[in-house]
């Protein structure tokens, strides 16, 4: 089968791109052909289709120039994008389209060229972005809940950057998208990685039998786990204010016998570790990858997530889970469907100290009750969510497509 994978970066910028670039490399070995379709930049991998990428814009930050004209432009509807797709299809005449993440740099209007070209088209849901115009839903308590509908009252709440002009850009884009029902109407098959946001889509007015759950994997192969560990809780990811650092700290002050490694970077990193200097049982070790990192899971009690926001699917529990460790993780989004409460771990509110303190104490008194956690964690992943099981599956969805529209 010769496939186009659409996502706005075609480098590892985060977990959208780590899942379909794997997919892609499996899909490969099993001798499919991957044409990727993305926004042209210098950290792009190599690929001898490029010249059908989208020219580069800039969406981190505001301006108020051209290029800034030439961003909202993108993100409205995108003429350069649906020539360049229909270029591609011309010259691949590929059997299906896979699309991920493509708001913004590359915007829906590809998918007018795939539907004129009778091309199956299925799009992971990756983040809220179809049901909501902000990148972040906060969880209960959290942050605003929700995003005023009129576009002005929208632009004022300044959702988005604490910025009028970038949110105006964004609530504009998302509702003319919504009115013009594009995602709607022309993805054939979306896939949810997990069933919270499958309810969010149905929920927003999606049909629900053009919807289905696919769990993402996790490669059980080569995470072997680890049920000894070096005395320490663990916390992985970006330091920002919805990933809940500030959570681990106000548990370092609470439990100044337990010790606390933090690994990430990100824009909330100078404050947080302005505010831990005063703790000696808090260690900030910055960004890991790879083997460093599974070192980290491995000597870890237990891995904290005290997400803020309702997040998809928390790949951080999965590759927990996978080193043999338990995940003391937020009652958030599709947490729950990772995390089995008091079997694999504990699911607490964000916002509730005490319930985190007590599953910590848990945990750091309860050697029997770790090892018993641990070994449930990894018995589960390697029972649901396996690469093989997940590619088999991810088959029998593309072909279930194909078959309806031929």
């Amino acid at each position: 089968m010769k496939m186009i994978m659409a996502n706005k970066f075609y480098y590892l910028r985060g977990g959208a791109e780590r899942y379909l670039l794997d997919v892609s490399k499996r899909l490969e070995a099993q001798g499919h052909e991957i044409i990727p379709f993305a926004m042209k930049d210098v950290q792009n991998l190599e690929t001898p289709y490029e010249r059908f990428f989208v020219s580069q814009v800039e969406t981190q930050r505001t301006r108020f120039d051209w290029q800034g004209l030439r961003t909202f432009g993108r993100m409205l509807y995108s003429f350069e994008a649906k020539k360049k797709m229909n270029a591609l299809i011309k010259e691949v005449q590929p059997d299906f389209c896979h699309i991920h993440n493509i708001y913004g740099q590359i915007s829906p209007s590809i998918l007018d060229a795939l539907q004129k070209n009778k091309i199956p088209v299925v799009m992971t849901v990756h983040d809220h972005h179809l049901v909501s115009p902000a990148y972040n839903v906060w969880a209960q308590g959290c942050g605003s809940q929700d995003i005023p509908r009129g576009v002005v009252r929208a632009t004022f709440s300044r959702f988005h950057k604490d910025s009028l002009v970038a949110s105006f850009a964004q609530v504009l884009a998302f509702r003319l998208h919504e009115m013009m029902g594009i995602y709607k109407h022309k993805v054939d098959l979306f896939l949810c990685p997990s069933v919270y946001m499958r309810s969010r889509l149905i929920a927003t007015g999606f049909a629900a039998e053009k919807i289905r759950v696919l769990h993402n994997p996790v490669e059980t192969e080569r995470i072997l786990p680890s049920y000894q560990h070096r005395g320490y809780f663990l916390f992985v990811g970006r330091l920002s204010p919805e990933k809940g650092g500030a959570t681990i700290l106000r548990l370092a002050r609470f439990l100044p016998n337990i010790h606390f490694k933090i690994v990430g970077s990100g824009p909330e990193q100078e404050k947080l570790e302005q505010k831990g200097r005063g703790l000696s049982n808090v260690e900030f070790l910055g960004f890991r990858i790879g083997d460093a990192l599974q070192e980290l899971y491995h000597g870890a009690i237990a891995v904290l997530i005290p997400s803020r926001v309702q997040d998809n699917f928390p790949f951080t529990a999965l590759e927990a889970h996978a080193s043999g460790k338990p995940v003391i993780g937020s009652e958030v989004g599709g947490m729950g469907e990772i995390v089995q409460d008091r079997v694999t771990g504990f699911l607490v509110k964000p916002l509730d100290l005490h319930g985190w303190s007590e599953a910590v104490m848990r945990l750091w008194y309860d050697d029997d009750l770790q090892q018993q956690m641990s070994k449930a964690a990894r018995e589960w992943v390697e029972k649901r969510f396996t690469i093989r099981a997940h590619d088999e599956q991810l088959m029998r969805l593309y072909e279930e497509v194909r078959r309806k529209i031929k």
